[in-house]
């Protein structure tokens, strides 16, 4: 299934207005489970971010650069998650294997050429399982609904029965790639 997320005309003129041909997000916020050691750090530079004037907001942002996980990783690799469908990056995290089983500081990437979005939709983490899950703007799909409360309980079953599908990073099966990122190349 491949679908299609449109910029909207207010991205498309930033990008026209900055003279770029696309524009690439790397999350400020890392995205971990919730019992995180990062997880004082979020809620800090939240409650900084609210206090902050609007229109000084994306200055401090670009300033920071984005937000590291203080957790050791030290014995953790770093990984690059792919859509198997688009071959778009949706993401980085640090994880001991493949299974991002352990997975900590996961950056989402999405990108817009003013016309279209691409790469991660919405990450995840799975109230259940406190593992991470993704959707992609292409369609690709691992979102946990089992603790949905917005959808109907029919509606949310079906959804959930397609994104189980293929969740399981370093699986064969799953949706998303996940690669060793190397040093030096």
């Amino acid at each position: 299934m491949l679908r299609t997320i449109f910029a909207s005309q207010e991205m498309a003129t930033k990008i026209k207005l900055d003279k770029r041909s696309s524009l690439t997000i790397y999350s400020f916020f890392p995205i971990d489970p919730g019992d995180c050691e990062c997880m004082a750090m979020v809620k800090e530079w939240k409650d900084k971010l609210l206090l902050t004037p609007p229109d000084k907001r994306e200055a401090l942002v670009e300033k920071t650069g984005h937000l590291v996980c203080p957790r050791d990783k030290s014995s953790m690799r770093r990984y690059e998650i792919t859509c198997k469908v688009c071959g778009q990056v949706e993401g980085y995290c640090w994880a001991t294997n493949s299974t991002l089983a352990d997975f900590c500081d996961f950056h989402y990437v999405n990108w817009t050429d003013g016309e279209l979005w691409y790469g991660c939709l919405t990450p995840n983490i799975s109230p259940i399982t406190q593992e991470l899950t993704l959707e992609c703007t292409c369609g690709q799909d691992t979102r946990d609904f089992r603790a949905n409360m917005t959808l109907s309980a029919k509606k949310a079953i079906e959804i959930e029965r397609g994104n189980s599908i293929g969740r399981k990073f370093g699986d064969q099966k799953s949706k998303f790639k996940v690669m060793e990122v190397r040093k030096n190349g």
